[in-house]
């Protein structure tokens, strides 16, 4: 069953085209040939990562935002572990956040790079990638802890040390964000839960360069095409931290 459908203004009315399914039973919307779907959850960081690409190279796109609590019988077809970003063209389709970024990134407007074309800069962008990831655990843990694990934030405040210290410009990518500024600000975005429900401090005193890169990022017209504010994030994760996940929260 479609509870959704939301035409933003535009050229091209299918660009940010979203259907939401609330169903286990529903059929999954009808997708016409040609046409690039990408399934996503709205608050999920990984999705955001290829919503991120998609915008910034404007490539025509339609959205299904799925329930991932109650995940529709038919993305399991489609992402065989029901994860997502997923994304699907001509009966094909591609799962991990990493790959299909990448491959949007090729395939389309390949003019207009986030990925450098040189092979040994790509692959110092791949790695600085792969070192974000380890923000997860400490991120996740701290988030989850009633009482505030200190371990945990102690781990996050040495990995954003690290990444203080890889900062050598405005953005990662120099003078302008490329595919490791977009690949990582989607952990940056949310902080501010952190700060309101942990009282994590992530301080300008601190951390100089970080907050001044989450500042630049956040006046990036590709970013705020998509972005939440704090109180958004928050108000999503106190209903996932409650276990009854409000997917439709700031939706008119």
């Amino acid at each position: 069953m479609l509870t959704e459908k939301s035409f933003s203004a535009g050229a091209d009315n299918r660009t940010n085209l979203t259907l939401s399914c609330e169903c286990q039973s529903s059929a999954c919307p009808r997708l016409e040939k040609g046409t690039l779907r990408h399934y996503s959850m709205r608050f999920c960081p990984f999705a955001q990562r290829s919503r991120l690409v998609l915008v910034h190279k404007k490539i025509p796109h339609e959205t299904v935002n799925v329930d991932l609590k109650q995940k529709p019988d038919w993305l399991l077809a489609k992402s065989p572990k029901g994860k997502v970003p997923c994304i699907e063209i001509n009966g094909k389709t591609m799962i991990e956040s990493l790959v299909i970024c990448e491959y949007l990134d090729e395939a389309y407007e390949p003019k207009n790079l986030l990925f450098s074309k040189d092979p040994w800069k790509k692959a110092e962008q791949k790695i600085l990638i792969e070192q974000s990831s380890e923000i997860l655990g400490p991120f996740y843990s701290l988030l989850r802890s009633n009482d505030g694990d200190k371990e945990a934030s102690k781990k996050l405040r040495d990995f954003l040390h690290r990444f203080e210290k890889n900062l050598k410009g405005d953005f990662y990518g120099g003078d302008h964000p490329d595919a490791v500024d977009y690949m990582i600000w989607p952990w940056y975005e949310r902080l501010g839960v952190l700060s309101e429900l942990r009282d994590f401090d992530f301080s300008e005193t601190e951390f100089p360069h970080l907050t001044g890169w989450c500042k630049r990022m956040a006046s990036d017209e590709t970013v705020k095409a998509i972005m939440f504010d704090d109180k958004t994030h928050v108000a999503y994760a106190s209903s996932s931290l409650n276990g009854t996940p409000n997917y439709d929260i700031g939706l008119d």
